[in-house]
């Protein structure tokens, strides 16, 4: 336990300097994350207060209604932040330098597992911070609560977030024991699984279709499928449950339900701390040492299918596309949050006909769409800015090596953009092709929208790949010291900047049509134009920053 302290006391202290460090920078770049911060808080209060007060209009099923809401929410959080935790707590573990490190120092492995897994309790308490503290604050606006309503509920979020960083470590520590041995067969048993549960959630959603998701038969439904969340057995159930104890006054519920939790959480870190202590070294050492059967050569799958999909490419740029894409898929910590971010989105919308919007009118589709496409392009601008921005830093040490190619260096940031660019096109294109057809929207509104996230995937991209060579971060191979230096924060900047200006105008345009005041070749004029200057804005957001990308990439000296 001293060792453990101390390494935390070493933790913090190394914190605070950073934390100075950070404040004695850039005052521009302290003042835009704070205000970004602030923005999106407030944003999401907002939107819990408007729901509050919009539930608080039906008082006769409001309070049956919030019990299922925040049962949802809550077990959709946990399961969200117990696999963001898992993919953090796996990389921190069995990834890191630092990790390696400690094991050459006198501390037990228990020990190390705990502090590397500890600091997974700083990125979960995301969720916390943006999502439920909002929620608290806000129904404790439109509702009457006693003041002991906060406390309990704040230490129930707390212990909810420690729950969630637990179970992440345990999955990772499962994974890294059940995975390198059998690691064809767990990877399909857990494929079967999600396809498996998804399948059986979603299906009774189209079995059953009633004609006003708002009238009672529509909303029995709905709480029908959502009836699990209240199952006695969930932490989530006792988080929201005890939570809304407070709320209501039943103290007594309140605290037991605290207390079960707060015993839960005890008795599960005590257990993954002691699974930890029998396989963490020998996991660790097994996969620092694992070597692999399978040969990778020029002629597998992914080659020929690349080879065959941009055969319009020179062979070196195609030679470094299929570089990128190859360790790309060879990085769990990337492809998983990808895949995390855009399985979300795609779930909701498979669930889009479950609603029947048929009924709403086309401006109400047409609304639907938009919110749809921006929602997407703001996805698109958080995953450019935390995996495209980063790609030239984190080779690091390494740079040398792209250096003495015979190529080009301008070359090598174009491959990286062309990578980039094609992959997200293809999932975002795909999500919002299907939110279309489902809505039942014209062909032209769908060729319309996939024009417009074309545009939105090459500025965005070509902010990244620009700025990321033009202010490269080369010293740490953490990819969020290098989000976080003055590079990132403008290109997170820039790229939100670029999505209002590029959005403004489609978005007003279609709404237009959609409310019937544009229309005929009056409308049609007037969208050319705007797509015109989505175009031309889109190639001066991408060009731009290339350039200068390219021109500090051949003066770097390695």
């Amino acid at each position: 336990m001293c060792e453990l302290i101390r390494l935390i006391r070493t933790r913090l202290r190394m914190t605070r300097y950073a934390a100075a460090e950070f404040l004695s920078g850039s005052k521009l770049r302290i003042c835009v994350v704070g205000a970004l911060v602030v923005l999106f808080w407030l944003l999401m209060f907002g939107m819990f207060l408007d729901a509050f007060m919009f539930l608080d209009h039906f008082k006769a099923i409001s309070a049956i209604l919030i019990d299922y809401l925040f049962a949802f929410f809550f077990v959709s959080l946990l399961v969200m932040m117990t696999i963001s935790n898992a993919i953090i707590a796996y990389t921190s573990l069995y990834r890191s330098e630092e990790t390696q490190f400690l094991f050459t120092l006198p501390v037990r492995a228990e020990n190390t597992f705990a502090y590397r897994g500890a600091e997974c309790i700083v990125f979960s308490s995301w969720g916390m911070v943006t999502l439920v503290i909002p929620m608290i604050l806000a129904y404790g606006i439109v509702f009457p609560v006693p003041l002991y309503f906060y406390p309990f509920a704040f230490l129930l979020a707390l212990l909810f977030t420690v729950l969630a960083m637990e179970l992440g470590a345990f999955f990772a520590l499962l994974v890294a024991v059940l995975v390198p041995r059998r690691r064809k067969t767990v990877l399909a048993a857990l494929a079967t699984a999600c396809l498996g549960g998804l399948a059986l959630w979603v299906a009774p959603f189209w079995g059953q279709r009633p004609d006003n998701i708002f009238s009672d038969a529509g909303v029995k439904s709905v709480i029908d499928r959502i009836a699990f969340c209240q199952h006695w057995a969930l932490p989530s159930h006792w988080v929201s449950h005890g939570t809304l104890s407070a709320a209501r006054g039943n103290l007594s519920d309140a605290t037991f339900l605290t207390l079960m939790l707060l015993s839960n959480v005890t008795f599960l870190g005590v257990a993954v701390h002691r699974f930890g202590h029998y396989v963490y070294r020998r996991t660790w050492a097994k996969l620092q040492g694992a070597s692999t059967r399978r040969k990778y050569g020029a002629d597998g799958p992914v080659d020929l299918l690349l080879g065959w999909l941009l055969w319009f490419l020179p062979a070196r740029l195609k030679l470094l596309i299929v570089k990128d894409t190859k360790t790309f898929l060879r990085d769990p910590s990337q492809w998983s949050q990808f895949l995390l971010f855009f399985g979300l989105m795609g779930l909701y919308i498979l669930n889009l006909p479950r609603f029947k919007l048929s009924s709403l009118g086309p401006y109400w589709h047409s609304l639907i769409a938009v919110l749809n496409l921006c929602a997407t392009c703001l996805t698109l601008a958080t995953l450019t800015t935390r995996f495209v921005f980063p790609q030239l830093s984190l080779e690091g040490r390494r740079i040398w090596i792209t250096g003495l190619l015979p190529m080009r260096r301008s070359l090598i940031l174009w491959g990286k953009f062309f990578f980039a660019t094609a992959g997200t096109f293809a999932i975002s294109a795909a999500l919002i092709a299907l939110s279309d057809i489902l809505l039942g929207l014209p062909l032209w509104m769908l060729g319309v929208h996939a024009l417009i996230v074309l545009c939105i995937c090459c500025g965005l991209n070509g902010l990244a790949v620009g700025l990321g060579a033009r202010y490269p971060t080369m010293g740490t191979d953490n990819p969020s010291k290098i989000i976080s230096s003055f590079g990132g924060t403008l290109n997170l900047i820039c790229s939100i900047c670029f999505i209002m200006f590029a959005l403004a105008p489609a978005v007003t345009l279609l709404q237009s049509h959609a409310r019937g005041v544009l229309t005929g070749p009056e409308f049609a004029t007037w969208l050319s134009l705007g797509l015109a200057f989505i175009v031309g804005l889109s190639a001066f957001t991408c060009l731009v920053p290339m350039a200068a990308g390219t021109r500090a990439f051949n003066r770097m000296e390695f």
